[in-house]
C-alpha cells in the first residue's frame, strides 16, 4: 500500500477522523502519521471539514449491548500486575515473540569525516507485553539518535514522585540506561553507545529522575524489538 499517494492518504485521514479506521490500522496509520508532517497537516484539515458536519447530527443513544460491549473492552485493556522481571523466561519469551511492524519511512544517514557511515534505521513499536496494547513508537537514526512518542497519554501510569526511564537491550547483554522519557510527547535521546547493537527498547517506571543503580528497579511496563527501515 503506498501510503505516500494523495487519495490514499485523503481517504484515510476521513475515516481516521470520522472513527472508522479502527484496531491496527488506526495504530499504524498514527505511527505513519507521527513522521508525516503533510499527514498530519491533511488530518487538520479533514478533522476541519468533517467535524462541524459530524457534531450537528442529531444525537442517538446506543443500545445497552454497546455499552456492554465498551465495558468488556475497557477490562480487556487494564494491564494486570507484572509476572515477570528482567531475569524470568517469561519476559524473554514474550520479547522472543517480537511485534510485527511495518511503517512507510525515509531513512536518514549521516556521514562522518573519515569514518564510513551506517546506513540503516530501526524502528520499535513499545506495547504492554501482556495486553500487547501499543503505547510507545521509536525511530533510532543511523547515527544513534533516538526519538521516541507516546502514542496515548501515560501520565496516569507513572503517577507521583516516579519516572518512565528507556533502556537498550543488547542480545544477550544487560539493559542499558538512554535516561528518562517524557509522559506525553516526543523524547529525543542522543547516546549512540548506548544503542550499540541494541536489538530491543523498554521502558521501566522507576524513581523520579531515574533508576539509582544504573539497572531497572522497578517494573517494565513496555517493550519492543528494533526493526529495520
Amino acid at each position: 500500500m503506498n501510503y505516500r499517494n494523495p487519495e490514499l492518504q485523503q481517504q484515510l485521514a476521513n475515516e481516521y477522523v470520522i472513527g472508522t479506521l479502527r484496531g491496527p490500522a488506526r495504530r499504524r496509520f498514527e505511527a505513519i502519521m507521527f513522521f508525516d508532517a503533510a499527514l498530519r497537516r491533511t488530518v487538520r484539515e479533514t478533522e476541519a471539514q468533517l467535524l462541524p458536519i459530524i457534531y450537528a447530527l442529531p444525537e442517538v443513544t446506543p443500545p445497552a449491548s454497546v455499552w456492554r460491549g465498551v465495558s468488556r473492552r475497557v477490562r480487556a485493556l487494564r494491564p494486570a500486575p507484572p509476572m515477570w522481571s528482567w531475569e524470568s523466561v517469561y519476559f524473554w519469551r514474550l520479547l522472543a515473540g517480537g511485534l510485527g511492524l511495518a511503517c512507510l519511512v525515509l531513512a536518514m544517514t549521516l556521514t562522518l569525516p573519515g569514518q564510513p557511515a551506517p546506513t540503516t534505521a530501526h524502528m520499535a513499536l513499545l506495547a504492554d507485553p501482556q495486553s500487547h496494547v501499543a503505547a510507545l513508537m521509536a525511530r533510532v537514526a543511523p547515527d544513534g539518535h533516538v526519538r521516541i512518542a507516546t502514542l496515548q497519554d501515560l501520565g496516569e501510569r507513572v503517577g507521583a514522585n516516579k519516572s518512565l526511564e528507556l533502556w537498550a537491550i543488547p542480545e544477550g547483554g544487560k539493559p542499558r540506561s538512554l535516561g528518562v522519557i517524557a509522559a506525553n510527547g516526543p523524547t529525543d535521546v542522543n547516546r549512540p553507545e548506548a544503542m550499540q547493537s541494541a536489538a530491543v527498547l523498554a521502558v521501566s517506571l522507576e524513581p523520579q529522575g531515574g533508576s539509582p543503580t544504573g539497572a531497572p528497579t522497578g517494573p517494565v511496563l513496555w517493550v519492543g524489538k528494533l526493526v529495520d527501515l
